[in-house]
């Protein structure tokens, strides 16, 4: 019997337009779709993008519930028994497509599925797609490190203590779903002088997309920040 192979497709941040002609492709030719979720039902941020920039008429639909807890578990929650149906799909010979935001390789819970299926011995691929810190700062026009500066992706859940050790040893700094820390982090950096060197990205190329000076009202899950200690130019 033939193997299907498991795709983990990045659809980019919000805009179908920064879709890849690769995961359109991909995403066309497959046979089942997954979509992650916070809860059954829900609507998936991730698919919305996908069906406006490709056909997805031929592929059957199939939802992953992941709950949004900090610090979860994924591996765990997954081997309980959570992609059954991918496995099924896999096993029957089916091209299973798993879309996510941004990409895949920056905190995605499509990661970890590939991961796990890898383990269990399927044929999995990556494809590729553009973070939603890269969008943003092509939408405010900064670079995100220029000559020999360095950069470092820390997710919003990093403590308090680890931002100010990464504010004092790299050049630039990227926080991604930072929303929920916002309450203590704007004060910290303009206490350090480094608040009128953030830009803040939110939503990136969604219809709510805001790419401006950082503010603490009306911030998103997906709520980014640059901090550029060479200051915005």
């Amino acid at each position: 019997m033939r193997i299907g192979t498991f795709y983990a497709v990045s659809v980019g941040p919000g805009d179908p337009m920064d879709m890849t002609l690769r995961a359109k492709q991909v995403l066309e030719q497959a046979d089942v779709l997954v979509i992650p979720v916070k809860q059954a039902g829900e609507p998936s941020a991730a698919y919305g993008i996908a069906r406006q920039g490709a056909d997805l008429s031929r592929a059957a639909l199939c939802e992953i519930v992941f709950p949004m807890k900090a610090h979860a578990d994924y591996r765990t929650y997954l081997r309980g028994g959570a992609l059954l149906p991918v496995e099924q799909a896999l096993e029957a010979g089916k091209q299973v497509a798993m879309v996510t935001l941004g990409d895949v390789s920056v905190y995605s819970t499509a990661t970890y599925v590939r991961q796990i299926l890898a383990e269990k011995g399927y044929a999995t691929q990556v494809i590729a797609g553009i973070p939603s810190f890269c969008a943003g700062a092509a939408s405010a026009q900064y670079s995100l490190c220029e000559n020999g500066e360095s950069l470092l992706v820390l997710p919003g859940i990093t403590a308090q203590a680890e931002i100010e050790a990464a504010l004092a040893q790299f050049e630039n700094v990227v926080i991604m779903k930072a929303g929920r820390t916002l309450s203590w982090l704007l004060p910290l950096l303009q206490e350090q002088g480094l608040l009128e060197k953030t830009v803040m990205f939110r939503d990136v190329g969604m219809e709510t997309a805001y790419v401006g000076e950082p503010k603490a009202d009306g911030n998103s899950y997906f709520t980014t920040l640059l901090i550029k200690k060479g200051g915005l130019r």
